[in-house]
């Protein structure tokens, strides 16, 4: 029998790389915290990095809030650096 992994809350700052997504000639590396509360069906992303640039955090802000759910990144988390381009659908498939 198998068991699922079930995440209630989760604090998490990782670094992701993102081109292709936000149609970019160029990667954009950061760093980002994430904030997940199951209860309150809250999930929230924040760009940290201080050298990007306050149009590029909320466009990444933004697109990390419409495509990416906490299921995308939770067996990702703790690797070096997350490639959003790549990122496949869901740990648990």
């Amino acid at each position: 029998m198998a068991s699922g992994r079930i995440v209630d809350r989760l604090d998490s700052v990782f670094d992701i790389r993102i081109r292709k997504a936000l149609n970019l000639s160029e990667s954009v590396s950061t760093r980002v915290r994430l904030t997940y509360s199951k209860p309150e069906n809250r999930t929230t992303f924040k760009v940290l990095s201080t050298r990007t640039t306050e149009e590029m955090k909320r466009r990444i802000g933004t697109w990390l809030d419409d495509h990416i759910h906490v299921e995308d990144l939770v067996c990702r988390l703790g690797c070096e650096e997350i490639d959003m381009d790549t990122l496949p659908r869901t740990c648990n498939g």
